[in-house]
């Protein structure tokens, strides 16, 4: 348990800040940049949304961001994205549920669908 605590703690805060899937709305984009591959999410509700990515290989189409996991543990913070982490997705293919896990995410960019008003 110590070495999974360490883990997590030497990889908060290094490569960027923590993002709470909370604060996304309908219509919201995010890019998030990982050590193999860019994913394009674009959210339709809550946490699913609609998946792009160039390579072949990943899933596409409507998906359920489920949070970040930690390195190569099946352990999750649910409802959230930090750098460091790996973005874990659940999707259904030919009526199966599957889970997609990424490479470490290195970048989180977020669009707004509308801009901020003050």
């Amino acid at each position: 348990m110590d070495d999974w605590l360490r883990f997590v703690k030497s990889k908060t805060g290094k490569l960027g800040d923590e993002f709470e899937l909370s604060d996304l709305e309908p219509g919201d984009a995010l890019k998030i940049t990982t050590a193999n591959s860019e994913y394009t999410l674009t959210i339709v509700t809550g946490r699913d949304a609609i998946l792009t990515c160039p390579q072949p290989g990943r899933p596409a189409g409507r998906v359920r961001i489920m949070g970040c996991t930690f390195g190569h543990s099946s352990s999750i913070k649910p409802d959230h994205l930090f750098c460091g982490g790996n973005l874990e997705l659940s999707y259904r293919e030919n009526g199966v549920s599957m889970t997609h896990r990424t490479t470490a995410i290195r970048e989180i960019l977020w669009r707004r669908r509308r801009a901020e008003r003050p």
